[in-house]
């Protein structure tokens, strides 16, 4: 049996919070008694930093600096601060040393950022000089006068409609700068929420909130951003000035495409396993060799933090903090590269190697290229899988290769792959080989989960109710297969990591649009039970119009009269209701049986995007040539569009982390 040291997370967190104490202002007012030959005191808005934010107190007015610092007077109790712009009065607040827009009053709600709060975040990113929250918050120096005689009310029924109705304003208003009012834009509810928490969680560390329903299964989130050391940097020499003025130091590893809690954790701390993806990639268009066109990216770097790696995280009560990455490596030493091996052989789904003028890279393929999509580590060793194969590969405590496994099937051999898995498995789509590892507690079994339903003969990958689970036993060498039900709702179904329980139970981190190709993305942890499940190993349809055809042909009921069971799911929780935004959610890991950890992977904070070209187009449905040019163009343009490497939006930028403190034991 797999024995695992397991801190006690809630009491590591009660006792580290009593010994830092509390932070952060105070909500409500307090008497005026300050004078104004009493000192003054320093205070400053941590989450923000709001620049040119106007205040003022009984005593005194001013200006938010550059750092959103402001001063008021405590003679025996402290001033209130009340912050306006221009007509608008944001709010008012005992002066302290530090205040984010939680702090305001009526700043929460039921224990998480209040409609107030969200607003009050809404407002001020949109009015943002630079329309860059990531930096903070600069109001322009015109912006007080220009709304003089605006004002907004932040408890409104009819917020939304006024917010609109002052963007219009400010757009026609030409004492403001023509690319400021051009560049206004209103984000989201959720994007506003993900920032402002993102924010704080940078200023202070952490941000937490404590969910007082009881109906809720969660009874608090701790919300981090990953602090990352220089040294862990992916260096960026491109011709982005974007990324280069944003990131001077270089980009933040592609971490999180797996997650797991350390076998032998020491009871002093909460440390995670880690792996990144196959390095910081950005989406290009389709590459025209002359006879075909083929899906591409753009790799990055191939700087050695750029590559497969794994590291170490480290839970505090107030930080996520990155350990030194360490390299994976074959049997031989060499390292794998995010590459895509060699097309047309096992684990190539085609795609190409571009570098940012759109060109084939030099070398472009790798027999050893690899994109980690799951991590479990056992007594056995670490297991990692891989999406594109899919492959399934063991790693001893120095990262290098203890053995390699991939489908059996058609496609090409590769030198250091035993074709041990399903050959069925080369019918995975694009990218999506492998969702997520883990290994039972009691077999030691090592299940590999599709990441997505597989597409055979090119027909179902979007059809099918069936996601498939492949067991590999490395005691016995046995392999078999499961199947977990899609429901009919769920459209573009994705498994995003997996990670034991128990023999029979595991959760999954799942995401899926709901009701069709164009509903809202719903991010959900699911208990699976694997008890009744039967094997479907060798199986295919016996009955209906399909029948001999494989599994993923049928409709629920058929999959089951031929093949058997399938495994039971119930959903645990809804990430989304929590806040959760982020596209990049990809590890999930069990503390113990109250803590679930959360992760994303931000693809070191970049993107890409076609400028000039068909606006209602994705990068990957352009298709560029071997000459570089882009097409198509939008009618009646006389420039071919180009390519570029740009910033990813502003609440994409950051690697998560969620802290989930379950109401009752998972067991």
């Amino acid at each position: 049996m797999i024995r695992r040291r397991r801190s006690s997370w809630a009491a590591m967190l009660l006792a580290a919070l009593a010994a830092c104490g509390g932070g952060g202002g105070g909500g409500g007012s307090a008497g005026n008694s300050a004078t104004a030959s009493s000192p003054t005191v320093s205070g400053a808005w941590v989450d923000f930093a709001i620049s040119g934010l106007a205040y003022s107190t009984a005593s005194a007015s001013g200006t938010t600096s550059s750092t959103g610092g402001f001063t008021y007077r405590c003679p025996s109790s402290c001033e209130t601060v009340t912050f306006k712009v221009g007509g608008t009065t944001l709010g008012s607040i005992t002066g302290a040393s530090t205040i984010s827009l939680r702090d305001l009053p009526g700043g929460i709600t039921d224990g998480t950022l209040s409609e107030s709060t969200l607003r009050r975040a809404q407002f001020l990113i949109t009015v943002d000089a630079d329309a860059d929250a990531g930096n903070g918050i600069a109001l322009p120096a015109e912006l007080p006068t220009v709304m003089a005689n605006r004002s907004l009310d932040f408890n409104a029924s009819s917020f939304d409609a006024d917010l609109a109705s002052l963007v219009d304003f400010l757009r026609g208003d030409g004492r403001l700068a023509a690319d400021y009012r051009a560049a206004l834009k209103i984000p989201t509810r959720g994007v506003a929420r993900s920032i402002a928490e993102q924010a704080e969680a940078l200023a202070r560390g952490v941000l937490v909130d404590s969910l007082t329903a009881s109906t809720n299964p969660i009874a608090e989130v701790r919300k981090y951003v990953l602090r990352v050391p220089d040294t862990a940097l992916v260096p960026y020499t491109g011709p982005s000035t974007q990324i280069k003025t944003l990131y001077p130091k270089g980009l933040r590893p592609a971490i999180g495409a797996g997650l797991t809690l350390t076998v032998g954790a020491p009871s002093s701390g909460v440390k995670l396993r880690v792996v990144t993806a196959r390095g910081i990639a950005a989406p290009a268009p389709r590459y025209f060799d002359g006879s075909s066109a083929r899906s591409a990216e753009v790799l990055v770097s191939s700087d050695p933090n750029g590559l497969p790696s794994l590291s170490t995280i480290t839970l505090s009560a107030n930080a996520a903090e990155l350990g030194p990455l360490v390299t994976l490596r074959a049997a031989d030493g060499s390292t794998f590269s995010g590459r895509p091996t060699p097309t047309d052989s096992s684990g190539s789904d085609g795609a190409r190697n571009l570098d940012e003028a759109l060109q084939p890279r030099s070398p472009e393929f790798d027999q050893r290229g690899l994109d980690p999509a799951g991590l479990a580590e056992s007594e056995s060793g670490t297991w990692v899988c891989d999406r594109r194969g899919p492959f399934l590969l063991q790693f001893d405590s120095q990262g290098r290769t203890l053995q390699r496994l991939g489908p059996a099937g058609n496609a090409g051999s590769l030198p250091d792959v035993s074709r041990r898995l399903p050959a069925i498995l080369e019918s995975r789509q694009a990218g999506l080989g492998c969702g997520g590892v883990a290994v039972r507690s009691l077999s030691g079994e090592v299940l590999l989960a599709a990441g997505a339903a597989l597409d055979v003969s090119g027909r179902t990958g979007n059809t099918s109710r069936l996601l498939r689970l492949v067991g590999f036993n490395p005691r016995s060498g046995t392999v078999r297969q499961f199947g977990l039900p899609i429901r009919p709702n769920e459209n573009a179904f994705r498994i995003l990591d997996l990670e034991s329980l128990s023999e029979q139970r595991m959760i999954a981190l799942v995401r899926y649009r709901d009701g069709g190709p164009s509903g809202p993305l719903r991010w959900e942890i699911r208990v699976i039970d694997l008890t009744s499940a039967s094997d479907l190993s060798g199986k295919s349809l016996t009955s209906g119009p399909n029948s001999g055809l494989a599994l993923e042909f049928g409709t629920a009921a058929e999959i089951e009269s031929s093949a058997g069971a399938l495994a039971t799911t119930t959903t645990l929780l809804e990430l989304g209701a929590l806040g959760w935004i982020s596209e990049g959610a990809e590890g999930i890991a069990r503390v113990d049986a109250q803590t679930l950890v959360v992760m994303g992977q931000a693809n070191g904070g970049i993107t890409s995007r076609i400028r000039g070209g068909d606006p209602a187009l994705s990068v990957a449905e352009h298709q560029v040539d071997r000459n570089g040019t882009i097409t198509p163009r939008p009618a009646g343009s006389t420039t071919a569009p180009s390519f570029e490497l740009v910033p990813s939006a502003v609440e994409a930028r950051q690697t998560l982390l969620w802290s989930l403190q379950l109401r009752s034991p998972l067991n």
